[in-house]
């Protein structure tokens, strides 16, 4: 059972043109001086959950969505792409308040620490969420690499601030609340593995460049959905998972887990959980596309060994979702639905596509 993995870029995995960028690069106010936005960049275009919304937020996040793919958007188009974007940046500031709510500030001196030790490290070098990172070692190199994607440091520094918050709400409620006087914080588990709150699933991934004899990633997913009608045993499909690249799926994504039904880090995970959700017992969900390759989950039946084995696992999956996951959820969708859009938002024409993305 893959364990479910809670590290930094999680909202931030939808931008994988960027990942790189994100992972190298921030400023800070530890020693490194902020750059600040242009009068257009700090424009507040809209406001979600009492959270003003800038154009450069919102272009970062539309360029690293659509880019490539606006050359035939109509304004339909524009309008439901705007929604999206404006999802995932519903994400963000609901996990700020849900934070917030349990008392960890997202604003306060612990996570600006944190902020100020990624700046360190991306101007000086070191090792950074596992990865070791070449300093970039001066203002300008790093002020090239954010113009090359739309990118500014204030936005740079929200992503780090949105990491660190939700590293240090984890912490707080699965390691400190599960480990300490709290334990029975979510309730009885082993009903929560029991119900339809919980569900199994292997999730096989196919890098674009995998087989590409047979016309990529695509093509021999398609294959493997097919080979798949019959089956009728986890080993049948642990088979098909043998003939994949997914080892090389970003970590923490990919194999046989189980998941709750309001995981939410990045569109690609709330597309497989919902499939996940929805399918029986070895039936494939559609295929489905993000910058890494294609994936498609396998639906499976729980098994009651599992939960035996790792139930301290399962508590925590229902610690996360009862304290995490569902309440930032509920928050974003909240916050979306009463998205207010001010006069200084984009207007849907040509230019405005070039200037929100960089191709």
């Amino acid at each position: 059972m893959t364990k479910r993995n809670r590290f930094p870029s999680t909202v931030l995995a939808l931008i994988a043109t960027f990942a790189i960028l994100f992972s190298l690069s921030s400023c800070g106010k530890g020693g490194y001086a902020e750059i600040p936005s242009t009068k257009e960049e700090a424009t507040t275009v809209a406001t979600l959950g009492g959270h003003e919304v800038k154009y450069e937020l919102f272009r970062a996040f539309f360029s690293a969505m659509y880019s490539g793919r606006t050359d035939n958007m109509t304004e339909d188009g524009w309008n439901e792409a705007k929604i999206e974007v404006m999802r995932e940046i519903a994400y963000i500031y609901a996990l700020f308040d849900v934070a917030e709510e349990s008392g960890i500030d997202p604003y306060g001196d612990g996570i600006d620490d944190q902020v100020d030790e990624y700046v360190r490290i991306v101007y000086e070098g070191g090792e950074m969420n596992g990865y070791i990172v070449e300093g970039v070692g001066s203002r300008e190199e790093y002020k090239k690499m954010l113009a090359a994607s739309n990118l500014t440091d204030a936005v740079n520094r929200l992503t780090y601030r949105y990491d660190a918050t939700l590293n240090d709400l984890y912490k707080y409620v699965v390691e400190d609340l599960t480990l300490g006087e709290n334990t029975n914080l979510g309730g009885d588990s082993r009903a929560f593995f029991d119900s339809d709150a919980c569900a199994r699933a292997m999730w096989i991934f196919i890098s674009d460049d995998f087989r590409v004899d047979r016309d990529g990633g695509r093509a021999f997913a398609e294959e493997l959905r097919a080979s798949l009608a019959g089956a009728d045993s986890v080993g049948k499909v642990q088979e098909a998972m043998l003939r994949t690249d997914t080892n090389k799926a970003p970590e923490g994504y990919g194999g046989d887990r189980y998941v709750s039904r309001h995981q939410w880090e990045s569109p690609i995970v709330r597309a497989l959980v919902a499939d996940t959700f929805s399918l029986s017992s070895y039936a494939c969900g559609e295929i489905r596309e993000d910058a890494d390759g294609v994936w498609f989950a396998v639906g499976l039946p729980k098994d009651g060994a599992d939960y035996e084995k790792h139930p301290n696992d399962f508590y925590d999956l229902m610690v996360e979702e009862n304290w995490i996951d569902r309440p930032v959820v509920e928050k974003a969708e909240r916050y979306l639905s009463g998205v207010s859009y001010s006069s200084a938002f984009p207007t849907f024409s040509l230019e405005t596509l070039a200037e929100l993305t960089v191709e």
